[in-house]
């Protein structure tokens, strides 16, 4: 008969495995499988035995292997700053060219991430990247882990650049906007929020947002 600790060692890591969302995870994120205790027993010895990684204390992924080099590949660095919002319950807000690269509004790739956020973390480093935290006071994180927030940090970013009015960021944001997955909860935040932004991003979203939300769509679709 198999104990509930292989259970809950197969359990964690077919969910590990399962290639979905997320890719980096935290020992809250197997909670409704077993007690804390349990779950950092088995997370520890699937470290030990090399089944996972542990990227920092509480955050583990399941690396893929480089075809050229054969060798790890380094963790996702927007699915890291995710983890660590869910592992400290922290506001975060990444700075504008993370954002930008995230969501394929710019190809400039950053050297270094800056997190702004509540609490008080110790910096990470993934390969060449390295990501710093900058405590930062609440009234600055007012879009933190919300669904919109990469997309108006990325617009704050390429106003700042003078890339705001190119025709390629415009066509990237409707796609953003129109996609099945999380386009109608960035559509739904920005709308809820719009007159907090200034006018001239009030401009760009109402220009490329669709005039009726993904939500209403389908709603009126199923009516």
């Amino acid at each position: 008969m198999r104990g509930p600790g292989l259970d809950l060692k197969g359990a964690i890591s077919g969910r590990m495995v399962s290639g979905g969302v997320p890719s980096v995870w935290t020992p809250q994120d197997f909670l409704d499988l077993g007690s804390r205790d349990a779950v950092d027993q088995v997370l520890h010895r699937l470290t030990r035995n090399g089944d996972i990684r542990r990227i920092a204390r509480g955050l583990y992924d399941k690396p893929k292997l480089n075809p050229l080099t054969g060798k790890p590949t380094h963790p996702d660095p927007r699915a890291v700053v995710d983890a660590l919002a869910r592992r400290d319950q922290a506001r975060i807000l990444v700075d504008g060219v993370t954002a930008a690269n995230d969501l394929g509004l710019s190809d400039a790739v950053p050297a270094r991430i800056v997190v702004h956020t509540d609490a008080r973390l110790k910096p990470i480093t993934l390969g060449n990247l390295k990501i710093d935290f900058k405590t930062t006071a609440p009234s600055r994180l007012h879009w933190a882990g919300r669904p919109a927030m990469r997309v108006v940090q990325a617009l704050h970013w390429l106003h700042d650049a003078g890339g705001d009015t190119d025709p390629d960021v415009a066509k990237r944001l409707r796609n953003i906007f129109a996609h099945p997955d999380h386009g109608a909860d960035i559509v739904n935040d920005l709308q809820a929020d719009m007159l907090t932004l200034p006018l001239w991003m009030q401009n760009i979203l109402r220009n490329t947002m669709p005039v009726t939300s993904p939500t209403d769509r389908l709603k009126a679709e199923r009516a």
